[in-house]
């Protein structure tokens, strides 16, 4: 449970299966448009309010620009992801919250005012996993981290493809600089494991 909250332990699991640049970059661009899409459909099954948003945090909402987002099913969980991602990092975490805000309005607003919205985010939402699952088996060849742990793939994802782009900022290059030395190692030690297997194999 203790590692659930290890920034440096979650990242390096996420990093194991996202090191090849072009594969990073499929990603970057993929894993929020799968998010966007996922919002769209689950606004369009479950439209109406599962809790109403409290009324200090409406009052909020209420000063920025454009409609406010929903208090259904979808709002609810993008919300529990950035409060974990906030715990996770809280700088990077509160530097999010801006993207994740309008990817969660946008999206529901799709759904609410397009008669063909399921139909639209379908396709996109199989086409964003078809090219991901394309940037793992032919750039980083190797499965994707939701064949070994969901969490991964559809908690930690979007936070991690965020801190991509934030240590290319140059966002605490010491850190940066850590987690990479320790995705390094772990992809070395994956690569080794396979080859023995290989060479096994092939006795």
């Amino acid at each position: 449970m203790p590692r659930l909250f290890d920034l440096r332990y979650q990242f390096v699991k996420y990093g194991e299966y996202h090191n090849n640049p072009v594969n990073i970059a499929i990603h970057i661009v993929f894993v929020p448009t799968i998010m966007w899409t996922a919002i769209a459909l689950l606004t369009s099954l479950t439209p109406q309010d599962l809790l109403p948003i409290p009324a200090p945090l409406s009052a909020l909402l209420e000063l920025l620009p454009g409609p406010a987002p929903l208090g259904n099913f979808p709002t609810w969980l993008i919300f529990g992801f950035l409060a974990f991602h906030i715990a996770l990092e809280p700088i990077a975490g509160l530097l999010s919250a801006p993207f994740t805000y309008t990817i969660i309005v946008t999206a529901e607003q799709f759904a609410l005012n397009n008669e063909n919205a399921v139909a639209w985010a379908s396709a996109l939402f199989v086409v964003s996993w078809i090219v991901q699952f394309i940037g793992h088996g032919v750039f980083e060849k190797r499965a994707p981290a939701l064949l070994d742990n969901l969490v991964q793939a559809f908690v930690m994802a979007p936070f991690f493809v965020f801190l991509e782009i934030l240590f290319k900022l140059g966002y605490r290059p010491s850190l940066d600089r850590e987690l990479r030395s320790k995705v390094g190692v772990k992809i070395l030690e994956f690569r080794s494991k396979n080859y023995g297997s290989m060479k096994q194999t092939n006795k």
